[in-house]
């Protein structure tokens, strides 16, 4: 469901905020100057969230997934009072197998087949142990 409200700025120009929720993904929020600006904005956003293409990636394309890793590592990890060494073989690993990719381009199959990789399981059912030696 979309929305578009009217805003009165001050020395009397105007503005349109859209406003775009649908159920399941993340609202969406766009300012323009013009309304038909606006309701343009509007039908394409929606129907981009409903075919599965509306991303916002501007962060996303910037960063890989070796750069998330670095950031933990340098601002979570290092506060953690227990032993790093299963945690640092993990992050290992998924940085080997994954690193390279932007966080936008980071898939689910993408993950699950890395995941199953790591498991050994290649799709097994039941309990897996894992282990990884860096």
């Amino acid at each position: 469901m979309a929305t578009i409200e009217k805003r009165e700025l001050s020395g009397g120009a105007q503005s349109y905020r859209a406003r775009v929720r649908i159920k399941g993904h993340p609202q969406q929020i766009a300012t323009f100057e013009r309304l038909t600006d606006a309701r343009r904005w509007v039908q394409q956003t929606e129907a981009a969230i409903r075919e599965g293409r509306y991303f916002k990636t501007s962060q996303a394309r910037k960063f890989t997934l070796s750069d998330a890793i670095e950031r933990y590592r340098t601002e979570v990890l290092i506060h953690k009072k227990a032993s790093n060494v299963n945690v640092e073989n993990y992050l290992a690993y998924w940085e080997k197998e994954i690193g390279a990719y932007a966080l936008a381009d980071l898939t689910p199959s993408l993950i699950v087949t890395a995941r199953n990789k790591l498991a050994g399981s290649k799709g097994r059912q039941g309990s897996v142990r894992l282990r990884y030696n860096v």
